[in-house]
């Protein structure tokens, strides 16, 4: 391999490292996968088909959650029963749903979770001022954990993202957690998805197994950091940052037209 080819490789790793930091981050900081930025750095930094870019992001996202769940379970802020009740039902509904919505309009029910993920948001900004919470516990809980598990799973099989802007929001709205609370039970519930989902990508080689280290690296870097800030911050500020980046995300689904290419 020639001097200039070696200097090639050289800098697809540093970029590898830098994608997985910036995957960790947003993971551990928000308990968003950033599939939404992953995806299309691999596609245009690392020159990843879209195929590719959406199997590695998968095998990624493993090990930015498993580190972030690890530092939030590490200061109390998982509830480990609550992430096994969501996960039982969203790991079936998943990979159903992506089957049954393979034809479906992608523009238009992109659209639809834009508009859903917009009003989250704004429900979790202003949650203390308006007054909501339901507080749903005792013979209710596991009911209403399970209609989340199955929500999740439609909206990760149907429109292809990572669980973040749907679990949390509906742990701080419906059982008044505490921001960092629900973003380490959302961190949690999703791992035996991504696990499943990676598992597959692998055997049909849609993981570029060569990066995998430096984007391990920098998500698992990325993840501790990102985590480390949110314990830290105060959760009214936390849960602000979330809607705010959460009110972002909906708005890039209904403006960016949109490709029947499904994120992970």
């Amino acid at each position: 391999m020639s001097e200039t080819s070696h200097q090639a490789v050289h800098h697809l790793y540093a970029k590898s490292l830098v994608i997985g930091i910036i995957a960790g981050i947003g993971g551990g900081l928000v308990s968003l996968g950033g599939g939404t930025l992953v995806i299309p750095m691999l596609m245009g930094w690392m020159k990843m088909t879209p195929v590719a870019a959406r199997g590695t992001a998968m095998a990624v996202s493993l090990f930015t959650a498993s580190m972030g769940a690890f530092m939030y379970g590490k200061s109390n802020m998982l509830d480990l029963p609550v992430a096994v009740w969501v996960a039982i039902p969203s790991l079936v509904v998943a990979p159903l749903a992506a089957k049954w919505s393979e034809n479906w309009p992608a523009t238009r029910l992109k659209r639809g979770f834009g508009l859903a993920v917009i009003l989250g948001g704004l429900l979790v900004m202003f949650r203390d001022e308006a007054g909501i919470s339901l507080h749903i516990n005792g013979q209710w809980q596991i009911p209403f954990l399970l209609m989340v598990g199955l929500f999740e799973g439609l909206v990760a099989g149907v429109i292809g993202i990572s669980g973040g802007p749907v679990l949390a929001p509906l742990f701080v709205l419906g059982m008044g957690m505490p921001q960092q609370l629900a973003q380490g039970c959302s961190l949690a519930a999703r791992l035996p998805a991504v696990g499943t989902g990676t598992w597959e990508n692998w055997k049909l080689g849609n993981i570029q197994m060569r990066w995998i280290p430096g984007l391990a690296l920098g998500g698992m870097a990325g993840a501790w950091a990102g985590s480390r800030t949110a314990l830290w911050l105060p959760e009214h500020g936390l849960r602000v940052l979330f809607a705010v980046l959460l009110i972002t995300l909906g708005g890039h689904y209904l403006t960016t037209s949109t490709h029947h290419i499904r994120h992970s």
